[in-house]
């Protein structure tokens, strides 16, 4: 198949190809985008369009096939498709039926997802984590521990792989076998944070990297309340796991609730900025967490049949030998921590380090699966 262009599109992109045309139609006019999030929650569109395609929308909004046509004489379209044909990227549009059925029915549902790795149908069971960019040491154990727990029992975890709560989640969720997702802001193959690179490479492998936007597009700061719709819409719900009342976090939430999902939070210190918007949702009534138990209580009951016993999920990597690539201070600290259980104030008086840094550096060892850490602060060496 040829376009306007002048590209010849593989059979594979060409139901696709007036899709990514609208997709960056909307980009390019936002009034074109309006007019979308208000056609789409038409009653019956949706089942529509899954028979009828990009035509029944094209015949729908006034003047959309000129703006398509525009598109798709310009080269960006053609370096889009180039891209396509070149990448281990695909594309699944609103009418595919790969495309995923709780993003479906949000209010304004991206007409595109550009996807790096797979989506896949038990990725119906998924739960969002999200929180804070600059999380305490408390903040970092509770979105590991929860992640961890998600993913052992069967959740697909959902975030942005941003830094703080976010990456941490989506590393616990890989470290004990689980699936996760990664949302971004940006183009596909523009990862934000750049540091963020091999991360998203170990997620492709173990789910899935996604993206509303067009190739190249940059991380500007106006993306990520758009992004955020998206990481609450593939979800039955939310959790923040610290946030401060500016945390963009708080966005995910207020998208979860209009698109009916659960929003669940855990609770921080009173005395504590960074936990003053996780408390203030839990007053304006988001489920209190403290562990997944308090998640599973508040979805249906159809969801809670398919979720795996606790402890049937691949269990966490075994304690191994102190590695030869730890920092000083990492394994000044790991070997500081006894076999048997030794509290974090003995660990920190032996170090020398502050406590800030020596909760930090716990947190790391912990994640590699080189310390255990048990209830009240205490802590082993594998």
């Amino acid at each position: 198949m040829a376009i306007s262009s002048g590209v010849t599109v593989p059979e594979a992109l060409t139901t696709q190809c007036t899709w990514l045309a609208f997709n960056m139609a909307c980009a390019t006019w936002p009034a074109l985008r309006t007019q979308w999030a208000q056609y789409v929650t038409t009653p019956g569109v949706i089942q529509r369009l899954q028979t009828e395609g990009m035509a029944l929308v094209t015949a729908s909004i006034p003047g959309l096939a000129e703006k398509l046509g525009a598109v798709q004489q310009g080269k960006a379209f053609a370096r889009e498709l180039a891209r396509l044909q070149n990448t281990e990227v695909s594309v699944v549009t609103l009418a595919d039926a790969a495309y995923p059925l709780a993003l479906r029915w949000i209010p304004e549902p991206p007409p595109v997802l550009y996807v790096w790795g797979t989506l896949q149908p038990e990725d119906h069971l998924a739960l969002a984590v999200v929180g804070s960019r600059k999380p305490s040491p408390y903040g970092q154990v509770a979105a590991q521990r929860l992640s961890a727990a998600l993913a052992q029992s069967g959740f697909t975890v959902v975030s942005g792989l941003a830094r703080g709560i976010d990456s941490l989640a989506h590393q616990a969720t890989l470290q004990h076998g689980g699936r996760t997702i990664a949302v971004l802001g940006s183009g596909i193959n523009v990862i934000y944070p750049p540091e963020h690179r091999r991360l998203s490479e170990a997620i492709r492998s173990q789910g899935a990297v996604v993206s509303e936007f067009a190739f190249d597009t940059k991380p500007d700061r106006w993306n990520f309340p758009r992004r955020n719709r998206i990481i609450s819409g593939l979800t039955l719900g939310t959790l923040v796991v610290e946030a401060s009342e500016q945390s963009g976090s708080l966005h995910t939430a207020r998208h979860a609730l209009e698109q009916g999902r659960e929003v669940f939070a855990v609770p921080g210190r009173i005395d504590v900025p960074s936990s003053r918007g996780t408390n203030n949702l839990i007053k304006r009534g988001a489920k209190l967490v403290e562990d997944i138990d308090d998640i599973l209580e508040e979805l249906p009951e159809v969801v809670r049949l398919a979720v795996r016993p606790s402890g049937t999920g691949q269990e966490a990597p075994a304690c191994t030998a102190m590695p030869s690539d730890l920092a000083a201070d990492e394994a000044h600290v790991l070997g500081l921590v006894a076999p048997e259980e030794t509290h974090i104030e003995v660990i920190i008086q032996a170090s020398a380090l502050s406590a800030q840094v020596v909760a930090s550096i716990l947190v790391t060892l912990e994640l590699r699966g080189l310390v255990r850490q048990f209830p009240g602060k205490f802590f082993t060496r594998c």
